[in-house]
């Protein structure tokens, strides 16, 4: 992840960014998915109907870490939603096995089908603290 924050001031640290920029520079998801299917926040309605999709949104972003009265990082939790015409859980296994390299860990899942798309969703949440570099 330390190529991810370096140089950034605390409060240019983007959480959600850091999540999007690796999994749009990781080539299994992008042979899984295509770079045009992965979205923060919402999903344009002109993409709804083209599954894969995976779409990230922040949940929290929480002060943490304090060293001589300094805030040193955050406490994040970021979802990432899999939908999929057929196995979203293939996909989302990847995200995971991407997550834990950044450190965040899963800390609940979804799952169901949606009955107006059709699609599977799979979606977890996950938590993880990031740090500046002193």
């Amino acid at each position: 992840m330390n190529e991810l924050i370096q140089g950034l001031d605390l409060y240019e640290i983007d959480s959600l960014d850091i999540v999007y920029q690796m999994l749009i520079n990781n080539d299994e998801i992008i042979n899984l998915v295509g770079s045009e299917s992965i979205f923060k926040h919402h999903v344009p309605e002109e993409n709804r109907e083209n599954p894969p999709i995976i779409r990230i949104n922040l949940i929290s972003d929480i002060p943490t870490e304090y060293a001589d009265n300094e805030q040193l990082g955050w406490d994040c939790i970021v979802q990432v939603d899999v939908w999929n015409s057929g196995d979203a859980r293939k996909i989302a296994m990847v995200i995971h096995k991407l997550m834990k390299t950044i450190n965040f860990q899963q800390i609940t899942p979804t799952y169901e089908f949606d009955e107006e798309t059709y699609l599977l969703r799979d979606g977890r949440r996950y938590r993880g603290t990031i740090l500046i570099d002193l």
